[in-house]
């Protein structure tokens, strides 16, 4: 096998991916965007719009798009930081959190249930790998 037939099937399977959190967030009602910006308020403390860029390589207006729709739907309140009160944090409300339960836990089951179907060499290995993959590939692609 080729490393060009290899690249294709390693895409192949990361838009595989991609397209499972497209189909469950369409089954939910929601974008995909919005799924894995949502995923990011709930993993990130004092989350940032900057740091959700850089965590989902996302563009600002999508992301801020985004932000603005959760605000006005109830699920996000905005914090200036005492230090620069041009930057907000973004904070997830109860309604939030409640929104937010009904989607993610889902995914990290099935991702949990992936990653169990593989030995613990294969995990580490795979972490492994996609770390290398992916460093390189964004040094590649930023020109870095």
């Amino acid at each position: 096998m080729t490393v060009e037939s290899k690249t294709r099937a390693f895409c192949n399977a990361w838009q595989s991916i991609s397209m499972i959190y497209e189909d469950y967030a369409r089954r939910m009602g929601i974008s995909y965007n919005s799924l894995y910006i949502l995923n990011a308020i709930q993993q990130t403390e004092n989350c940032t719009q900057k740091q959700i860029c850089e965590k989902t390589l996302l563009p600002k207006q999508t992301v801020n798009n985004v932000i603005t729709a959760f605000f006005k739907s109830g699920y996000i309140e905005l914090r200036e930081l005492p230090e620069n009160r041009r930057i907000k944090t973004i904070h997830l409300t109860e309604k939030g959190m409640q929104y937010a339960d009904t989607l993610i836990p889902h995914i990290h089951h099935a991702d949990r249930l992936a990653m169990e179907a593989l030995s613990e060499e294969q995990q580490d290995e795979l972490i492994q790998l996609m770390d290398l993959y992916v460093s390189t590939f964004r040094r590649e692609m930023l020109g870095e």
